[in-house]
């Protein structure tokens, strides 16, 4: 049996259900980013991967030996050997200790031992190293799992994967939670108002003018609740205005330089400026670096020099070097781990101390050259607090609570007495609404305060 009303009415709903869902899809679409937005975020991705893995690869410097990679563990045993052969860093115990941090030590030992590329002398300290008691029985440490070429694949996969699907999710999301904060929120809105102005654009109208609020906020600068950057407070001088790390590895053009200036909060005040470079080499080998500093309040440069420790003494060193030092003698020291080295200067104090160093046969003696070098450079501004920040000064209550100050009526004035329309009684006394303010060069406190009471 047909029942046409029941029919109709079931088409009726039909339709409203599929008029209904390209309307939802239009507003997603309106909240949704451009396809051109995904796109430069997964190429951002893309581009930082590849500058991250490949460009400039990320250095830890706090790692265990055995996270190195196999030229940097080939380094690690050549200095354990160079050490090892003039007692100078390590004795068989300490050795063997070093030895246990790498993966597989018998097997690094013996393939470095016939490198042909590795100076003769060296390759015989490296031999020795089979001569420690115990050394046939380090077990090393265990090595890192390679993820192999499918576990790394899918790692980029997954995460690129992740970024095209969190963008959209997170841009709709925030678009519909938080319409205000985007700036065609308000256009979008718009196109529901009818055009007979009803009740409905009347709502929408108001909300208009507080859009702009978020222009006049102040521009982001350091954060109100930092009290001081990252670094070693120094007794004296406090936190540090410049902390930094300069690296280097053999083979490369060795000359850092870094400013010294105060925080955009106080104006990026420049204090001076410092710097590692290179000082002497012999052939390829690095032999000694200079530490320099500018002072920029007395216009001074100070230099101090690490060298490599079997050529601090090296008298072709010191005449290279000599000229530029105020005191050869005590501004020449050697380049070993925790060696320190500070130029302190009008203004600025700073200090280079070596984190980590590793020395070779580049002068044919043994420490006689530098492989690998890194200095920690800290800089404080002498003066304390930057120019215009209160030191602490306190509150002009407690400050002017002791002072015997006259009472302002029983003062001589040069003025005329006032007439009795200003609040003078027949007694002769002044009443308290008629107290006149008190002149400026009566204030026993030069004008710089003021005391007089709020309505």
């Amino acid at each position: 049996m047909n029942f046409p009303g029941r029919n109709s009415s079931r088409s009726q709903s039909s339709d409203d259900n599929s008029s209904a869902s390209p309307r939802t899809i239009g507003k997603l679409s309106q909240k949704a980013p451009e396809r051109s937005t995904t796109t430069a975020v997964i190429a951002g991705v893309i581009a930082g991967m590849i500058i991250a893995y490949m460009v400039f690869p990320v250095e830890f410097t706090g790692a265990a030996p055995r996270h190195m990679s196999q030229g940097a563990i080939d380094q690690w045993v050549r200095m354990i050997a160079v050490g090892h052969s003039e007692d100078i860093q390590y004795d068989d115990a300490n050795a063997r200790v070093a030895l246990q941090l790498i993966p597989n030590p018998q097997a690094v030992v013996t393939r470095l031992e016939r490198d042909a590329g590795i100076p003769a002398r060296e390759r015989d300290a490296i031999s020795a190293l089979k001569d420690i008691d115990g050394f046939d029985d380090l077990t090393g440490a265990l090595a890192p799992a390679d993820p192999g070429l499918i576990g790394s694949s899918l790692q980029i996969i997954i995460s690129l994967v992740a970024v095209a699907i969190a963008v959209p999710v997170v841009t709709v999301a925030w678009r519909t939670l938080a319409p205000a904060a985007w700036s065609g929120a308000g256009t979008r809105r718009g196109d529901n108002i009818d055009a007979g102005g009803s009740a409905s654009q009347a709502a929408h109208m108001p909300r208009a003018t507080p859009r702009a609020a978020p222009a006049a906020r102040p521009p982001a600068g350091w954060p109100e609740e930092e009290t001081e950057r990252s670094g070693v407070v120094h007794p004296q001088f406090g936190v540090p205005v410049l902390h930094t790390v300069s690296t280097y590895v053999k083979g490369q053009n060795y000359d850092d330089s870094f400013a010294i200036e105060l925080g955009p909060e106080f104006g990026n005040q420049f204090l001076g400026e410092c710097g590692i470079s290179t000082a002497t080499r012999i052939g390829n080998e690095l032999q000694s670096v200079e530490f320099w500093g500018f002072d920029m309040a007395s216009q001074i440069t100070q230099t101090k020099v690490f060298a490599a420790p079997a050529a601090v003494s090296d008298p072709a060193l010191v005449a290279s070097v000599g000229n530029r030092l105020n005191n050869p003698s005590a501004d020449i020291v050697a380049a070993t781990l925790g060696a320190t080295l500070t130029v302190d200067a009008s203004a600025i104090h700073i200090q280079a101390e070596i984190k980590s160093v590793v020395c070779n046969y580049g002068g044919g003696s043994p420490n006689s050259g530098i492989e690998s070098l890194q200095i920690e450079i800290i800089a404080w501004q002498k003066q304390g607090q930057p120019s215009g920040i209160s030191t602490g000064a306190a509150a002009p209550g407690p400050a002017y609570a002791n002072v015997d100050v006259t009472a302002p009526g029983q003062m001589p004035s040069p003025a005329p007495p006032p007439s009795a329309a200003s609040g003078i009684d027949a007694s002769g006394s002044t009443s308290p609404q008629a107290k006149p303010p008190e002149d400026e060069e009566e204030d026993p406190f030069g004008g710089t305060g003021n005391f007089m009471p709020y309505s």
